[in-house]
């Protein structure tokens, strides 16, 4: 369950929008912290990308506040928000995936394990804000002192839209047996939009850069000139986000003090995780065990 959040940092999420990685909701002791090369500085997230990620994080933490204080009509509006900024962090990944640089000579930058890494981390800090042991926004100062700042690449913006609508499905699946009516119609469609635009995005990503026949020796170039091994080396990061959130689901739908409407929304998402799961598996079939 979602618990009570620090409400002051809600008020600054927009400031911090341009000031702190929309990550820093993942950052070290609340999620993941994606690192350029070479440095130290957790990179900031494109604009495009990053201030809606942030707007989705405060108005879900406004929402979840206002139902932990019994105040269901002060949530309303904020999951109203939440599913706009939703969709504008969809729109902006996309436009990412389809104005993609071309790769870098050391594209092997971009690795497969960086997104498992960063998965996991997510997932830990989840679990973290879902014990009370941390804050939905937390700012974290650098114990380097001041540096420039470092815009992440296309590919880590991109997987920080798929973490972001991972926290916004999440946090809906631990609010809504606590709302009813209107309210839990509004967090019904919290839920479903995050994971409706993660489904197309998934779809976006493997027209953009399909993986590398198994025969081929080499990567070859597509037409938005993303690259296999770049955008879809995302993907098994994926597949440990949408584990847990199916886990999350699926313990809510055999609790017996779930509400049977709520139940039936978790029902039909829980399917649809299952669906792009092994859409996923199919388009970008897990490696094979070392050993």
């Amino acid at each position: 369950m979602v618990l009570t959040t620090r409400t002051r940092w809600v008020a600054l999420a927009t400031t911090l929008a341009f000031a702190v990685p929309a990550g820093a909701a993942h950052a070290d002791a609340t999620g993941p912290q994606a690192h350029a090369a070479g440095s130290d500085a957790a990179p900031i997230n494109p604009a495009i990308v990053g201030v809606p990620i942030q707007r989705t994080d405060a108005a879900l933490a406004a929402a979840a506040d206002a139902i932990d204080a019994g105040n269901g009509a002060a949530a309303a509006g904020p999951l109203t928000a939440s599913r706009r900024y939703l969709l504008r962090s969809y729109a902006g990944a996309k436009y990412l995936i389809a104005n993609a640089p071309p790769p870098a000579a050391e594209a092997g930058s971009v690795r497969t394990q960086k997104f498992l890494r960063l998965a996991r981390t997510a997932v830990r800090a989840s679990h973290r804000r879902a014990a009370g042991n941390a804050g939905w926004i937390h700012a974290r100062a650098s114990d380097d002192g001041p540096a420039g700042p470092v815009i992440a690449d296309a590919p880590t913006a991109v997987f920080n839209v798929l973490t972001s609508q991972y926290d916004a499905a999440t946090a809906a699946v631990g609010i809504a047996p606590d709302t009813k009516g209107t309210l839990l119609s509004k967090v019904k469609t919290a839920l479903n939009t995050a994971i409706v635009l993660r489904n197309r995005l998934v779809k976006v990503v493997h027209t953009a850069a399909p993986p590398a026949p198994a025969e081929a020796g080499r990567v070859h170039a597509h037409t938005s000139q993303a690259v296999a091994g770049e955008f879809d080396a995302v993907m098994p990061g994926l597949t440990v986000l949408l584990d847990d959130e199916l886990q999350q689901m699926k313990s809510a739908s055999q609790d017996a003090d779930t509400p049977a409407d709520v139940k039936a929304i978790l029902t039909s998402a829980i399917a649809a995780d299952t669906q792009i799961e092994a859409l996923v598996n199919q388009f970008w079939p897990p490696a094979p065990a070392e050993g």
